[in-house]
């Protein structure tokens, strides 16, 4: 086995055994998931369900949540959004970043004026 994948986050390494043990959860918790296509672990050549670190920490989220008494449905909701921000977040990053390359005299977290010279807060 090539060691190198267990840091890809997305490599299937887990049985649903070893995934219910790292969770703290049933088997068929996880089965749920599966079964309601929220959370989808590829499959071994006999068939066997293998969930990836990925894959783990939203399930992990989702019975974060459910314990919280969300249904099934916003605790996707919620988790979609979740994911939204975060991406969101790493673009404002990135371009903040960017101006910064360009030498920009643009001050990235200055919201005092818009392009018309309107205050935009």
């Amino acid at each position: 086995m090539n060691l190198r994948k267990l840091d890809d986050e997305h490599y299937p390494a887990f049985s649903t055994g070893q995934a219910a043990e790292l969770l703290g959860v049933e088997q068929p918790f996880l089965r749920s998931l599966d079964n309601a296509g929220v959370v989808t672990p590829q499959r071994s050549s006999g068939g066997h369900r293998r969930y990836s670190r990925y894959q783990l920490s939203v399930a992990s989220r989702l019975r974060e949540l459910f314990d919280e008494g969300h249904t099934l449905t916003s605790a996707q909701r919620i988790l979609r959004l979740e994911t939204e921000l975060t991406e969101a977040k790493a673009e404002i990053a990135r371009l903040k970043e960017r101006l910064r390359e360009l030498g920009d005299d643009v001050d990235p977290d200055d919201h005092s004026e818009g392009p018309t010279g309107d205050r935009t807060e």
